[in-house]
């Protein structure tokens, strides 16, 4: 690298170290979990309480969440890579407040960065999440994507899991390869379309029943969302059901679950590792680039 490179490089270091938000990753399999539901409108309830939130899209195709939202297709992080673009040119608003980026990428493209690439990548993403209160991620899942870069790259996971068996199947999978090949340890779990908190709580049981055969994680139980005509009416109408229908079942349970992500402990990564979320998406990518060459 040359040497002004190095001397920028340096100097963008210092400037990221200053700014961090704090990411969160959701993470369901099948059994229509609705993960991209929950994203969707806790985006929406936290914008509605006053936060500024960026969601980070991973999927591709008529399932993301700018579809889902009746949104153009945007520019992802693939084509802001491969056209040299500025990151900000991947951003969009999202109705009712906060903002969309696409961050679909292969590992590939993140891996061969070099090192003045990767922290100007930081950088911008640093400039951009300056005034974020939070970044919500909607992972594809880890279940069937063997390359679970952004759940290695945001500092928290939540698992999403619905009363249905190839869902549990799914979850102890997400859980079982994040802990066993990629070191984590704790992860929050929400249960979506059930009818009570006794059904959410039982299916929580099993679910820490299976895992405690065979891994050792900490599991906690941070809501469910109930099964509800409404929020597949406001899926249909392209809305947030926490917008559309207010007093549906489910958005009190998106209200109340964005009201009580607040009062969360700061993860222990965020105060003893100084790793920006580009830094440790580009990271774990050259990771994965190298055990698919091997």
């Amino acid at each position: 690298m040359a040497d002004w490179q190095a001397d920028q490089a340096a100097g963008l270091r210092k400037l990221i170290a200053r700014d961090r938000t704090r990411s969160i990753c959701f993470n369901g399999g099948r059994g229509g979990t609705g993960t991209t539901s929950v994203v969707i409108n806790l985006a929406r309830a936290m914008a509605d309480q006053g936060k500024h939130v960026l969601v980070l899209d991973e999927h591709i195709g008529t399932h993301n969440i700018a579809t889902r939202c009746g949104l153009r297709g945007g520019i992802d992080l693939e084509q802001v890579l491969r056209q040299r673009l500025p990151l900000a040119k991947a951003l969009q608003g999202l109705p009712g407040g906060g903002e969309l980026m696409q961050i679909s990428a292969s590992p590939e493209s993140l891996a061969k960065l070099n090192a003045y690439e990767e922290d100007r990548l930081a950088f911008e993403f640093s400039q951009l999440t300056s005034t974020v209160d939070l970044i919500l991620v909607d992972a594809r899942s880890a279940a069937t994507n063997p390359l679970p870069s952004l759940n290695l790259a945001a500092e928290e996971n939540v698992v999403v899991i619905s009363n249905r068996a190839e869902s549990i199947t799914d979850a102890y999978t997400i859980i079982k390869l994040l802990h066993r090949e990629y070191g984590q340890h704790r992860f929050r779990v929400l249960i979506s379309r059930v009818n009570s908190l006794s059904e959410a709580q039982a299916l929580f049981r099993r679910l820490v029943e299976v895992a405690g055969r065979y891994i050792d994680v900490s599991l906690r139980l941070i809501g469910f969302v109930p099964e509800d005509d409404r929020l597949a009416r406001a899926n249909r109408l392209l809305q947030p059901v926490v917008s559309a229908f207010p007093d549906a079942d489910s958005s009190c349970a998106f209200v109340q679950l964005a009201a009580a992500m607040e009062t969360w402990p700061q993860p222990a990564g965020m105060l003893t590792t100084p790793t920006s979320f580009v830094h440790r998406l580009i990271q774990s990518s050259r990771a994965l680039a190298e055990g698919m060459n091997h």
